[in-house]
């Protein structure tokens, strides 16, 4: 079924007005007539079935019919991702959203070329789409781009990991404890990898540090494959946020 999202909370027992980006997707795009069920989920994490009970020329009115139970989540996982080159943030914001990050946070590290000072709006949109298609209900928090030694002043996380090429400790669920992990901190480098200092660093600020494997990785590759192993290891112990 579509999903849509509306930036503000909904209110049950009452018609919900959809315009612009949406309503254009929605009945031009997607070719939704009177009568049809649609999901559209709030910015307060609840989403609803609804069913479109009119159309006109720049919007439409649906009726909220009830509350689609939340899925469980396990740990918030928060990833710091050192900007790679081009364009490649924005795949890596979008598979991040498809993974269940938390939130997402630019990093600017010793061997980072681009280095922006703002969020971008293009980013913002992208996790909105990646948010819709993927069936969360939650939007994926991007912060402001920070300084790589900004990470660890006041970071409270229960499991912190930093993945390095360099490093000689594969990742298994016996360097993990499983008790009480409510969030999680991942630090994923750029092309260029992390300098040494850069890792002595987060191993002195409690980081545990991990390889994925003998060769050398993309940052994307390296973000879907360490988050994809974290959290499996994490859910198949049953650990609850």
């Amino acid at each position: 079924m579509n999903r849509f999202f509306v930036n503000k909370k909904i209110v049950r027992d009452q018609e919900l007005m959809i315009e612009g980006e949406n309503f254009h997707h929605c009945i031009t795009v997607l070719k939704h007539r009177v009568g049809d069920n649609i999901l559209i989920f709030d910015n307060v994490e609840n989403e609803y079935y609804c069913k479109i009970i009119g159309i006109k020329k720049s919007n439409l009115s649906v009726e909220i019919q009830y509350l689609v139970p939340k899925k469980e989540t396990g740990p918030k996982i928060h990833v710091y991702q050192c900007l790679p080159k081009g364009k490649a943030i924005e795949e890596i914001i979008e598979r991040s959203v498809e993974l269940g990050v938390r939130s997402l946070t630019p990093v600017v590290s010793e061997r980072t070329i681009k280095k922006p000072r703002e969020i971008k709006k293009r980013w913002l949109d992208i996790i909105e789409s990646a948010t819709k298609q993927c069936g969360r209900n939650d939007l994926m928090e991007i912060c402001e781009p920070m300084a790589f030694a900004e990470i660890f002043a006041g970071n409270n996380s229960d499991l912190k990991i930093i993945f390095y090429e360099n490093s000689n400790n594969p990742i298994s669920k016996s360097k993990f404890k499983f008790k009480d992990i409510g969030d999680i901190s991942i630090i994923i480098g750029p092309e260029g990898g992390f300098s040494k200092e850069e890792v002595s660093f987060a191993i002195s600020n409690e980081f545990l540090h991990f390889s994925l494997g003998d060769t050398i990785l993309k940052s994307t590759t390296a973000l879907i494959l360490g988050v994809g192993l974290v959290d499996l290891i994490l859910k198949n112990f049953s650990i609850k946020s």
